[in-house]
């Protein structure tokens, strides 16, 4: 049995992978947050809060720890001092394995919002500690919002957000790029539980994949058809389309969504798995048994 650290492992993410451990029930398990998080309390999982604008502190608050695993929200220069910052604090601290915050797949260079992830992630490169990167593709839960039955499970980790590209709700679809681009997408629970199930892993890769299912945008609007009985309204984008659409003014949220598209448009989450082979005793949930359990009563 190890410590494991979860940075941001309140809410999010990190949640799902806190739970996941726990659940496992062969690590310790501790959350690093900025401020108190009494439904953690409640529930028996212990926490520290920290001060990502202090190594000494961060420091501190990792002695004892073996992994560090950051679920730091990616976005903005702070989030990247924080997440350098817990990096440098890591070693310090005589941890053995970091994880950086990725938890999508390689479109640090389309999306602006990632572009912190390539700093972080040539510094753990040169760390000297152990690490591996999780890519999981896009999160299956994305289809979650508006469901009709276990909403809660349904949205894991994208609890109040928006549904991305395809709504179930409002029955629309928007088919990035070529109709039949494969994208790889993953339920943020099932990401938890192979994260957890990595921790056992006598030795890292610098990448683990993660592939829960991997279909076309195409193959979801069909299902949703057939399983749920939605017949959604379709949009196609192409490439051409995306960018041109990035040209023009936009605000934060809206570039990100449509950078994410075209990462799907242009293959960036079309990938094979490996962490799936490492660990073939975790089955996880399809598109169609995701679609089934949350949008049918059956």
């Amino acid at each position: 049995m190890v410590v494991v650290a979860v940075a941001g492992g309140g809410g999010g993410i990190g949640f799902d992978i806190v739970q996941a451990i726990l659940n496992a029930k062969k690590h310790e398990v501790i959350v690093l947050s900025r401020s108190n998080q009494p439904h953690l309390t409640s529930q028996g999982i212990g926490s520290r809060i920290v001060d990502y604008g202090s190594i000494e502190q961060l420091t501190e608050s990792l002695r004892g720890v073996h992994t560090v695993i950051s679920c730091i929200s990616p976005h903005g220069s702070n989030s990247t001092a924080a997440e350098l910052a817990l990096l440098e604090a890591s070693k310090k601290a005589g941890a053995a394995r970091f994880v950086p915050s990725e938890w999508n797949s390689d479109c640090n260079d389309i999306v602006h919002l990632y572009s912190g992830k390539i700093i972080v992630w040539k510094a753990v490169q040169s760390s000297g500690l152990e690490y591996t990167r999780f890519m999981n593709g896009l999160w299956m839960n994305v289809w979650g919002p508006g469901c009709i039955r276990d909403d809660d499970e349904a949205l894991g980790a994208y609890k109040g957000r928006p549904p991305f590209a395809i709504d179930l709700k409002a029955g629309t679809a928007i088919i990035p790029g070529d109709a039949s681009q494969q994208v790889v997408v993953t339920k943020t629970q099932d990401v938890g539980r192979f994260v957890a199930a990595a921790l056992d892993l006598a030795k890292w890769e610098p990448e683990s994949r993660i592939v829960g299912d991997k279909l076309s945008f195409t193959e979801v609007a069909q299902l949703a058809k057939t399983i749920c009985g939605r017949d959604l309204r379709i949009t196609n984008m192409s490439v051409e389309n995306l960018e041109e659409i990035l040209q023009g003014n936009l605000d934060d949220g809206e570039r990100f969504y449509y950078q994410l598209l075209l990462g799907i448009a242009t293959g960036r989450m079309d990938f094979e798995p490996t962490l799936n082979n490492l660990c073939p005793g975790i089955k996880p949930v399809s598109t169609s048994e995701y679609l089934r359990r949350h949008w049918t009563s059956d």
